[in-house]
């Protein structure tokens, strides 16, 4: 078996994880550690023409998968109409969110950004903030979410809006929440976030500053949202009145400490227990990630498991 099969496996496997099936240009773009470049065209051909992966993969309406596994290709197209109901709720949130100015930029992550989104699936933001501005608008953002009722309810997260990662603008690189050397997630999860508003470009300056990320996926490149929000003159002078109420220049470092107290005092216990521990929950003035339940080390377990199974790497060999 060629290097470039076995990096065409390790990807399917990956995203077998989530019953995702892929497109050829999908398995491209998202080409998990080859140790060279590879063209389309040669991805393409080994799809085709190669016996050891057709012994173990198969394909419907250009989807390839695991054999045995092609069925996700219906359960995918289902997700996807999922996927773009959810996605039109996120715009409307957006729409009111550029409205507060500590929001710099917010993304769409997790199964949502691959239009993968279940029924029951609750909606994933990655947002950056104004510089020394996180407390805020962590604060601002959770608020609205509460009082319309949009956040996750103990019998359903169906369509509820999870607030749980944030980082300032001039505190972009994420590496350090890489799991050392069991984290094949992080990659992809950064280089699948979907940006649905960017006043500032700054998704551009986040993917430049996590460049790391290219070590694990060399083809893969940035995305577009068709529908991305953008800023107009009311939300920019609303959000100027907006930022003077709620964080006067007088008293600017005083408020902005309070906006930190409060929210301090309320987080949950099982999260304050997690705080600073690993990378679970992380809590300082320029990142705010709250992910109790962070299911990496199954994913990286899951997908080293199918590994061994599928591709039967020589004992002591590296993913």
């Amino acid at each position: 078996m060629t290097n470039l099969d076995k990096s065409i496996l390790k990807t399917l496997i990956f995203f077998d994880i989530f019953d995702y099936p892929l497109t050829a240009i999908e398995i491209w773009k998202w080409l998990y550690r080859p140790g060279e470049k590879y063209r389309l065209s040669q991805v393409k051909h080994a799809l085709s023409g190669s016996q050891d992966l057709s012994d173990k993969i198969e394909t419907a309406e250009g989807f390839y998968s695991l054999k045995g596994r092609i069925h996700n290709f219906f359960r995918s197209k289902h997700n996807n109409n999922l996927a773009e109901r959810k996605f039109s709720k996120a715009v409307r949130l957006a729409k009111f969110y550029r409205f507060i100015p500590f929001v710099r930029m917010m993304a769409v992550v997790n199964s949502l950004a691959y239009s993968n989104a279940k029924e029951n699936s609750d909606i994933d933001f990655f947002i950056i903030t104004a510089k020394n501005k996180i407390w805020l608008a962590r604060f601002f953002t959770i608020f609205f979410v509460r009082i319309f009722g949009l956040r996750h309810k103990q019998e359903s997260n169906r369509d509820a809006f999870c607030m749980s990662f944030f980082v300032e603008e001039d505190y972009l690189n994420i590496k350090n929440v890489m799991l050392h050397n069991k984290d094949i997630y992080m990659p992809y999860w950064v280089q699948q976030m979907m940006p649905i508003y960017d006043p500032d470009g700054l998704y551009g300056k986040f993917l430049q500053a996590n460049s790391w990320f290219r070590d694990y996926l060399p083809n893969s490149y940035g995305n577009q949202f068709s529908k991305e929000v953008k800023a107009n003159f009311w939300s920019r002078l609303s959000g100027a009145v907006f930022k003077f109420l709620s964080s006067p220049p007088i008293i600017n470092k005083w408020s902005d400490n309070v906006y930190r107290q409060v929210q301090s005092r309320i987080i949950d216990n099982n999260l304050k227990s997690l705080v600073n521990v690993d990378t679970r929950v992380i809590i300082n003035e320029k990142m705010l990630k709250f992910h109790a339940n962070d299911r990496r080390e199954m994913f990286y377990r899951k997908w080293r498991e199918k590994i061994s199974k599928i591709i039967k790497p020589k004992a002591g060999a590296a993913a």
